[in-house]
């Protein structure tokens, strides 16, 4: 007993082409950029950069490719990881966040919530322009 099976990818390619994909991670990533400036990453007038006058939320954007978001500052990294120098050299955990709700990691903490991961997944699927339940 045979059968024979028909696949139509011609949607797939056009859904899926390199151009789609981008649109849809830059898409996707300025929206967990926006979501994770406002709830997350900590934001303190003490920490402005002098020269731009921007806290470390507003010194940030999503790469060209939208693979990545970069945080400019250069304490950017030491806030990321939670970690600064002490007065001998060594590293010191960072334990008072100024701004409620925020600390290190904000990365993680974005992907634990459920309802800001399903925002960026919606965003990124309206980018491919797909709906998950097409026939």
């Amino acid at each position: 007993m045979g059968f024979s099976v028909k696949v139509d990818l011609s949607n797939f390619d056009k859904r899926f082409s390199r151009a789609n994909l981008i649109r849809a991670r830059k898409a996707s990533a300025d929206e967990a950029r926006k979501i994770m400036n406002s709830k997350y990453v900590p934001s303190s007038t003490k920490g402005e950069d002098k020269k731009t006058g921007g806290s470390l939320r507003s010194m940030s954007y999503v790469s060209d490719d939208g693979s990545e978001i970069v945080y400019t500052a250069k304490y950017a990294r030491a806030q990321f990881y939670g970690f600064i120098t002490n007065k001998y050299g060594g590293p010191y955990r960072i334990h008072n966040y100024t701004t409620p709700g925020t600390s290190r990691r904000w990365d993680l903490r974005l992907k634990s919530n459920k309802e800001d991961m399903s925002k960026v997944m919606d965003t990124f699927n309206n980018g491919l322009k797909w709906e998950p339940n097409e026939k």
